[in-house]
C-alpha cells in the first residue's frame, strides 16, 4: 500500500501520516514542479491559473508503482476540484491493475464534488477508482479505512 499525498499547509500531511500510521503504508510526499507558493493568495491565484488554462505541473518524484496494488492520492481541494497535478499522476502513472483511493482535505468542498474529475482521470488510465473521503478528522480517516478492512 502506498500513500502520496500533496500538501500545502500541512492539513493533508497531518491526514496521510494518520494513514499511514492506520495501514503501515508506504508515505511519499510528491514534489510539484513549479512548486507552489506557501502563501495562501498566491497558491490560490496559481491555481485557478492552472485550471484555466489546463496546465499539469509535473510530478518530480513519482515512484516506480509497479509492485503497488493500492494507492492512496491526497490533495487538499481548490477551487471545488482536484489541483491540477492530480491529473498528472494519473497520466504518468501506469495504472492498470491497480487500486487508486483519492483522499482530500477541505473546510468547505464535500469529497462528491471532486468525483466527476476523478473518473475523467481514471477512465483513460486503467485504474479502479475507488470512492475517495475527505479527511478533515482522525475519526473520519478511521471509520473509512476500518469500513474497507484496510487497517493493520
Amino acid at each position: 500500500m502506498l500513500i502520496l499525498y500533496y500538501s500545502n499547509s500541512g492539513t493533508t500531511a497531518r491526514a496521510a501520516q494518520h494513514i499511514q500510521a492506520k495501514t503501515n503504508g508506504k508515505l511519499i510526499e510528491l514534489d510539484i514542479n513549479p512548486a507552489y507558493p506557501t502563501e495562501y493568495d498566491l497558491v490560490t491565484e496559481i491555481s485557478k491559473q492552472q485550471i484555466d488554462s489546463d496546465t499539469h505541473p509535473q510530478i518530480t518524484n513519482l515512484p516506480d508503482l509497479t509492485d503497488e496494488k493500492t494507492i492512496f492520492i491526497g490533495f487538499p481541494i481548490w477551487y471545488q476540484r482536484p489541483p491540477m497535478f492530480v491529473n498528472t499522476f494519473f497520466e504518468q502513472s501506469d495504472l492498470k491493475g491497480k487500486t487508486v483511493i483519492p483522499f482530500a482535505t477541505s473546510m468547505s468542498t464535500p469529497m462528491s464534488a471532486n468525483t466527476a474529475f476523478l473518473e475523467e482521470m481514471a477512465e483513460n488510465s486503467g485504474a479502479t477508482l475507488q470512492a475517495g473521503f475527505l479527511a478533515n478528522s482522525n475519526d473520519t480517516i478511521d471509520h473509512y479505512l476500518s469500513d474497507r478492512a484496510l487497517l493493520k
